[in-house]
């Protein structure tokens, strides 16, 4: 199964093109998909849009909505919708995240998971990998990522890692149950665009195989004005990588995670 997490606040004119992109890539594909919208408090017709998709793909394309009642942010947004899909999937299932105003093309959507089924942990699609190309997004928005990217690689390198900012991601299931066995409740903290890079800190130190491939992200035709702050999201992000890094080499020591993971492997031994 491929399980497909859409976090979404008050995105009614872009989520139903976004769905039935991802049923279009998989519609002639033999394997099964779920489409995961977590609406997190939309004050449109975010979820109404959403179902018309799903009738608009004939009832072929699997929908679950996981709602928040007022707006919590994109970190709770992909908090709740990881933690949804540990508890249904399977070992051998596929998790992948994506923004849902439809800049993260849905097409691509395969080729990351085969990625994943060809021996990664976690593949990415980045900005900076042979092949990427970038239209119509703002230049300090280009800036921001681009000196997050190089910060990120100096101060917390993870191999593979280039493009940390992007969310358009596939996951292997087992690699998120790690996650959640060392971290517990202190994953997925962060509350803003900042979350994004926060998983990706708190994954780094587990020992991962990453592949990142190189996309188009196109801000040509998005429809709507970005939600980002960009002044608080630098304040946060840095505030982010110091205490992820201090945390490092003070409490997620690489001694104390692999302590954690031969609690959590031997409680699952016994069960």
């Amino acid at each position: 199964m491929i399980w497909v997490i859409f976090p979404a606040w008050n995105e009614e004119r872009v989520i139903r093109p976004t769905l039935l992109e991802l049923w279009k890539a998989y519609k002639d594909r033999n394997e099964p998909y779920t489409a995961v919208l977590v609406n997190d408090g939309s004050t449109d017709r975010t979820v109404e849009e959403a179902q018309a998709a799903v009738a608009e793909s004939g009832g072929q394309m699997k929908l679950v909505v996981l709602t928040h009642e007022v707006n919590r942010g994109l970190g709770a947004g992909l908090r709740t919708g990881i933690y949804w899909v540990l508890d249904q999937a399977a070992d051998d299932d596929v998790l992948v995240t994506l923004d849902a105003d439809n800049t993260h093309p849905p097409a691509l959507i395969p080729e990351l998971v085969k990625r994943v089924r060809a021996g990664a942990d976690l593949s990415i699609a980045s900005r900076y990998r042979s092949g990427a190309e970038v239209h119509g997004v703002p230049g300090y928005r280009r800036a921001l990522s681009d000196v997050a990217s190089i910060l990120f690689s100096t101060l917390y390198p993870i191999p593979g890692v280039k493009d940390y900012t992007c969310c358009f991601r596939a996951y292997r299931i087992p690699l998120l149950r790690r996650a959640r066995a060392v971290y517990g409740e202190q994953l997925c903290t962060a509350k803003g665009f900042e979350a994004v890079m926060d998983l990706l800190l708190r994954l780094g130190p587990l020992g991962m195989k990453v592949d990142e491939m190189g996309f188009v992200l196109d801000y040509g035709d998005r429809v709507g004005q970005s939600k980002m702050k960009v002044v608080k999201t630098i304040e946060s992000t840095l505030k982010l990588l110091i205490k992820r890094r201090w945390e490092r080499i003070t409490i997620w020591t690489p001694k104390h995670i692999a302590a954690l993971e031969a609690a959590a492997a031997g409680k699952g031994a016994k069960k």
